[in-house]
């Protein structure tokens, strides 16, 4: 659910998504090493929640969602990532050697990807989908790439009710068999929503032809870049130039200094 007339929201997409994609790349490139600006990342991304008035219980109940799938990923890495053993797992007869390089491999993955996916549930929960596509076919992304994100969106749930009437019907017919017979059942189940994927898209595409569809895809929504998308960006890359560069550090050490200096004399 999206409230209007707050400052993310009204923003063009276009500012969210040069700004998101600046917050991403910084993200990517920063060491694990230095755990400070991953915290100033965090800081920056909670006032960027806070100027769209996004209450907590709608971030946490679609990263909560997310997140168990980047742990379950990289829990393994520790032991796979070969470098200095720190530690070793012993089940049994078995021993799993633990190395540093694997736990910053393992941190690397899980604090970038949760400072992303909370980023992303961010421009989610303040962006529209059809704007966001507004704002990509507007920064000259390639239109076949819009125009199939946007035939996604707009079918993905029609494809998930045809799912849902086979798993019924299957529910409906199904009296109990082996695992090996349950797996060719799910074969078909997933055979026979691809065959009716295919007639569904040539029904919906010779529909579109006859209404006048002509590979452009017309929107309702003009969007105009004005000043506060532009004070939006420019806040974002000067925040990103304080962490990136660690003048926030100097700065801190200046004032320790200083103090110092000041009970010194």
């Amino acid at each position: 659910m999206i409230h209007p007339y707050t400052i993310v929201e009204s923003l063009d997409p276009r500012s969210k998504i040069i700004s998101f994609l600046f917050i991403i790349l910084c993200l990517i490139t920063t060491p694990v090493t230095r755990l400070k600006d991953f915290g100033l990342y965090f800081l920056l991304i909670l006032a960027i929640a806070s100027l769209s008035k996004i209450t907590v219980g709608q971030v946490l109940k679609k990263v909560f969602v997310l997140i168990p799938f980047v742990f379950f990923i990289a829990i393994f890495v520790p032991f796979i990532k070969e470098g200095n053993v720190c530690w070793a797992l012993r089940i049994g007869y078995w021993e799993f050697p633990v190395t540093y390089e694997g736990i910053w491999t393992f941190l690397n993955i899980v604090i970038k990807s949760s400072l992303s996916i909370l980023l992303l549930v961010i421009a989610s929960l303040t962006t529209a989908f059809p704007d966001f596509l507004k704002g990509l076919e507007m920064l000259r992304v390639p239109r076949l790439l819009v125009m199939l994100m946007s035939f996604m969106y707009r079918y993905i749930f029609v494809l998930l009710d045809e799912a849902k009437r086979l798993i019924r019907a299957r529910s409906l017919r199904y009296f109990g068999s082996r695992y090996r017979e349950q797996f060719r059942i799910i074969g078909y189940m997933v055979g026979v929503l691809f065959i009716r994927t295919f007639e569904r898209a040539e029904r919906i595409y010779g529909a579109m032809v006859v209404r006048g569809f002509n590979g452009e895809m017309p929107s309702m929504q003009h969007f105009t870049f004005s000043y506060r998308d532009f004070l939006f960006i420019l806040g974002i890359i000067i925040s990103l130039l304080f962490i990136v560069s660690g003048i926030i550090y100097n700065v801190e050490h200046w004032r320790i200094g200083h103090f110092h200096l000041w009970q010194t004399l």
